[in-house]
């Protein structure tokens, strides 16, 4: 390995030495073009899988989010129905039954989808922990 020491002055009175370092002693041979390309697939498969992951997460939140919604308006759904039995309930609690019971609905069709895209979402998740080869695993460095 050799070295290479010039001075770099920071200001007229204090200059330290920049050192860069080569290697000239044999070290680390230079990657092969299909080296270079299986590094290139197992970086692509590793940011494949942390993109699915964050897609989870992001499902994960959505969810919650959702559950929490649709609590609330349940409760509201409840209260409209309620106030719409009582003896001279009138055209605006018919109209806030209605209203409370789509929002319920609306809130129910967006919680089956999300469950919809979980299960997608951990389906490829376990083909991309099951997918490669023992010799795909060496290279990216999986147990």
């Amino acid at each position: 390995m050799t070295t290479n020491c010039e001075p770099v002055r920071l200001s007229p009175e204090y200059c330290v030495g920049a050192m860069t370092m080569r290697n000239d002693d044999g070290g680390e041979p230079p990657l092969t073009a299909e080296q270079a390309a299986e590094r290139q697939r197992a970086r692509d498969r590793m940011i494949a899988r942390h993109k699915l992951i964050e897609a989870m997460i992001r499902n994960n939140e959505l969810q919650l989010r959702n559950d929490s919604a649709r609590g609330g308006a349940e409760i509201e759904m409840h209260c409209a129905l309620r106030d719409n039995a009582l003896p001279g309930a009138g055209v605006e609690a018919l109209l806030e039954m209605e209203r409370a019971t789509a929002r319920f609905q609306a809130l129910q069709v967006e919680h089956e989808r999300l469950v919809a895209e979980r299960e997608w979402l951990n389906v490829a998740l376990l083909e991309f922990e099951s997918g490669p080869s023992s010799d795909e695993h060496k290279r990216s460095g999986h147990a």
